[in-house]
């Protein structure tokens, strides 16, 4: 058999295909989201970090800064600046104690420049850490360090898209944060823009970008004056 017969026949096999489909969702980039604090950052409060994300295979080093009691800015670099370099702002709508509602604004500079709004409805619970006194062992709770949980809706604006037109994406992300040091996201975001089928040049899903889902990580250190 030729080589191109046996390339031809990799796809055939499941596996090879679903290996290809997870490359090809790990190297295209849609475009870039921030990496938010669930809770803006308090004036005496900045974070130093890395973000790893399915949207960018490569790194992207995050700062954010508190900017007043309810409010927090944040920038984002790619190590290559056209891979998901940006900025961003959060501001709290609401805090009702163990619950917080708050709404991201960002701006992306990457191969699909982007423009995005996100809000956000954050579950903030109390850390507890065993604590050995007098031969007795107990709970404490942590003072003003919490986890957070978070769903969010986001619209997402590409003037330019990778086929030249304009592109509108919404849909829904779930996120977890570990006192404010480091967390996930993943979410999947809809191309609502019914733009020339990918299917016509051999891909799926159906529209472009070729995979909505975006998936990221990040850690650092949280820095208190």
């Amino acid at each position: 058999m030729t080589p191109a017969g046996k390339f031809k026949d990799m796809f055939k096999n499941p596996k090879y295909y679903f290996l290809c489909l997870f490359f090809i969702v790990f190297t295209v980039s849609c475009t870039s989201h921030a990496v938010i604090s669930p809770e803006p950052l308090k004036p005496d409060e900045s974070y130093k970090g890395v973000a790893l994300s399915v949207e960018n295979m490569i790194p992207q080093f995050v700062y954010r800064k508190g900017l007043g009691e309810k409010m927090d800015g944040g920038i984002r670099i790619g190590m290559l600046p056209i891979h998901g370099s940006g900025v961003d702002a959060t501001i709290t709508l609401r805090d009702e104690g163990s619950r917080l509602h708050t709404v991201n604004f960002a701006a992306t500079y990457a191969e699909q420049s982007s423009f995005g709004a996100t809000y956000y409805n954050v579950s903030r619970k109390d850390r507890t850490k065993t604590v050995r006194r007098d031969g007795k062992v107990f709970k404490q709770t942590e003072v003003d360090t919490f986890n957070y949980g978070y769903i969010g809706l986001r619209y997402n604006y590409i003037p330019s898209g990778f086929w030249g037109d304009n592109v509108h994406l919404f849909g829904l992300l779930y996120g977890r944060n570990f006192r404010k040091t480091w967390g996930f996201e993943f979410g999947y975001f809809h191309d609502f823009s019914g733009r020339t089928p990918v299917s016509e040049l051999g891909f799926n899903p159906k529209y472009a970008p070729l995979s909505g889902i975006s998936m990221r990580v990040w850690f650092g250190q949280l820095i208190k004056i």
